[in-house]
This record gives C-alpha cells, sequence and structure tokens, in this order.
C-alpha cells in the first residue's frame, strides 16, 4: 500500500471515529447490521430488528466487539432434524434462523431441553405426531433473546479470543449441550427489558 494510500485510510478512519489500533481488534465504530430475510408465511423471526439491536446495545462492548453482523435468516435442520436457533458462519457473523410460529412439533426432546422451554413460558406437551411446543409471542421472544442470541453472542466472543470451534451449529431445539444457563432473576429483568 502507498504512503498516500495509507494517509487517506487513516483520515477514513479518523472520520468513522475509529482508530487503526481499534479496526485491529476488531472495535469497529457503528451498530452491529442486521439483516432481515423474507419468510414463508408459516415461519417468524421471534426477535425483531430493534429488538436485536436494543439487546446489543446493553451487553458489554468486550462482548460484541468485532461483531458485524446478525442475520435472520429461513429455517434449518441438523442431520438429526431438529430446529437450529442459531448458528455462527464466520468470524463476526451470527444467524438467527426462523421457527414455526406459536406451535412447533418435535420428535422427543431431552428432558433439561424440556425443562428450560418451560423455564421460558412454553407448554410442552405430547401430541399424535409427537411433542407439540407451544409458545405465547413474548415468552418465544424471551427465549431468543436468551437462549439463541446469548449464546451466539458468546461464541462470537470465543472465537474472537481465539477458541474455535468446528461446528457452525451454536443452538438446536433437541442438541444434547446443556441449556443456557439463565437464573430466574436474569430471566424476569431480560422479561421486563424486552416489554
Amino acid at each position: 500500500m502507498s504512503e498516500q494510500d495509507a494517509i487517506h485510510r487513516k483520515a477514513r478512519r479518523a472520520a468513522a471515529g475509529t482508530t487503526a489500533s481499534e479496526v485491529e481488534a476488531g472495535l469497529q465504530a457503528g451498530p452491529v447490521r442486521v439483516i432481515v430475510t423474507p419468510l414463508s408465511s408459516h415461519l417468524v423471526h421471534p426477535l425483531s430488528r430493534r429488538d436485536i439491536q436494543r439487546i446489543l446495545s446493553v451487553l458489554p462492548a468486550d462482548s460484541t466487539a468485532g461483531l458485524r453482523s446478525v442475520a435472520l435468516l429461513d429455517t434449518q435442520l441438523t442431520e438429526a432434524g431438529h430446529l437450529v436457533l442459531a448458528s455462527y458462519r464466520r468470524h463476526g457473523f451470527i444467524r438467527l434462523h426462523a421457527v414455526p410460529g406459536r406451535r412447533w412439533v418435535t420428535g422427543p426432546l431431552p428432558a433439561g431441553v424440556i425443562a428450560e422451554l418451560e423455564s421460558y413460558g412454553a407448554r410442552v406437551a405430547a401430541g399424535r405426531t409427537g411433542l407439540e411446543v407451544h409458545w405465547s409471542p413474548g415468552d418465544l421472544r424471551l427465549f431468543f433473546a436468551v437462549g439463541a442470541l446469548l449464546p451466539a453472542v458468546a461464541r462470537h466472543r470465543r472465537e474472537r479470543e481465539g477458541t474455535a470451534e468446528p461446528d457452525p451449529v451454536v443452538r438446536a431445539l433437541g442438541d444434547s449441550a446443556a441449556p443456557w444457563p439463565v437464573s430466574p432473576a436474569a430471566l424476569q429483568r431480560w422479561r421486563e427489558f424486552l416489554g
């Protein structure tokens, strides 16, 4: 790069309020970009663009440093047929996946997953074709904020700090990973924050 290019680059960074060391550390100025994709009529994105921006704005800066975008994408399933809630594309790119609206029909779920869903307000019952998970809009929104977006941000932070994880899936409905830990008091504060 020529000296003049370096000067222009430095001036652009200064105008944007970002120093070279912040760029190298991944601390870009400005809000994280939220990308929303169109969906089939039976699917929903439980979190809106505004929800995501509000949530990210209250997280510690070292958690979101270098985060470039959160994409709200179409539904995705694991090889075992479980709904993927959140995935990680590459450094700085989180994906939240659409889910069926208020009623999910799924195969058997581990007891820990059922307990987690119920802690967010879901009603889980045996149906004719498997388990049925029923959500109110507010409970589903809370679940996606705390149970999908926050684990994805935590994954982003681990990746940024050098802990590479080969599986792009951060959270899937029937995975064997431990539920995302959250106390009842913290869950109540998030519920109040989301309104």
